[in-house]
């Protein structure tokens, strides 16, 4: 994915290599764009979309409550960015030491084939330091009291290798690493898994459903226009989500879920529920906010938003496999029971 980017809608987008700014009245006069519909007078949000930003989901601690960064200080993150992806491109050392003994091998050799973010989406004339946006501190508000349920069997004396129970979604291959996608995106300055299939979705309309399809895991959201909850159907992954129009957009409803889905950066409870609206604000540019509901597990809701933008023509989604027939998780399960057994040193 080539890092030049156009801005469309409400704000602009700030690009290694590029200008610091480049206006909206330079790409397509606001005036002359209405949000187009579909023939069943929906606003279109069809197509692929991707947020190829590096943006944290929270804001970092030492940034306090600065909403924004200035012009200068976004210009240094990137130059950093810049500064890093060069040395993650640059050929390897062929003399280079062993790794230490005990060492972690993580996948920074498949994050070489990728492309880091480095930019930052601005919404309203803000290069913001965080998605979320509620609380004001860009934080989440957890409950240092919740234990989720895999800290609940913890506390019961099970292990995380003792079944594939103890294992989390994320190791099983079950959910993107958030409840749903697009709420936690993976990437950033110095992480190899930059231009990452959790990024990119596909959004399809008709009368009474909108499908929303995400590359990684392959996952498929169904979600049913002017309807109610399923009664009796139990908890499911990616919950039960209905939605509807209001005005340019599209608000979706989500709970139901399971409580497994619970995960370190986002706990949540059989409780949990989240708010999600998608509104077209340009030709190649999706608002998508969503709020968060779990008295449980956080002291207030919180917010996060985010701009999705339209993918290029050549590129494309594909299926994703999420090491095929789960071959890690019975291998990790046939060690720990080779260590009980002390048969490994």
């Amino acid at each position: 994915m080539s890092i030049k980017s156009l801005l469309w809608g409400l704000g602009t987008t700030l690009v290694l290599g590029c200008p610091l700014f480049i206006s909206h009245g330079q790409t397509i006069q606001a005036s002359q764009w209405s949000v187009p519909r579909t023939e069943h007078d929906y606003p279109d949000m069809q197509g692929n979309w991707t947020n190829p930003y590096l943006t944290p989901l929270e804001r970092p601690i030492a940034l306090g409550m600065q909403r924004s960064y200035t012009p200068d200080q976004a210009r240094a993150i990137l130059d950093q960015a810049r500064a890093e992806d060069a040395q993650r491109q640059a050929p390897i050392d062929p003399n280079r030491p062993p790794p230490p003994a005990g060492g972690i091998i993580d996948n920074q050799a498949d994050g070489n084939f990728e492309i880091m973010p480095s930019e930052f989406a601005i919404i309203n004339a803000e290069i913001r330091t965080s998605y979320v946006v509620e609380p004001a501190n860009g934080r989440l508000p957890r409950l240092d009291s919740f234990r989720d349920i895999h800290q609940q069997r913890r506390a019961q004396g099970k292990g995380r290798f003792d079944g594939p129970e103890g294992l989390t979604p994320l190791d099983r291959c079950l959910s993107p690493g958030a409840q749903l996608p697009l709420m936690r995106v993976f990437g950033g300055m110095g992480n190899p898994a930059g231009d990452n299939p959790v990024r990119n979705i596909q959004i399809v309309q008709n009368q009474d459903y909108v499908v929303i399809l995400t590359e990684y895991f392959s996952l498929v959201r169904i979600i049913r226009l002017d309807s109610d909850y399923l009664s009796g159907q139990g908890n499911k992954w990616m919950g039960d989500s209905i939605g509807h129009y209001e005005g340019d957009s599209l608000i979706v409803h989500t709970r139901h879920f399971r409580p497994e889905q619970s995960l370190g950066d986002l706990r949540s409870s059989r409780d949990f529920e989240v708010e999600e609206s998608y509104t077209r604000i340009g030709e190649e540019e999706i608002l998508f906010r969503y709020t968060v509901n779990d008295p449980k597990v956080y002291s207030q809701p919180f917010t996060a938003e985010m701009t999705l933008r339209r993918m290029a023509p050549e590129h494309k989604l594909y299926e994703y496999a999420c090491h095929e027939g789960n071959y890690s998780v019975p291998s990790m399960l046939r060690a720990a029971r080779m260590e009980e057994l002390g048969l490994l040193n």
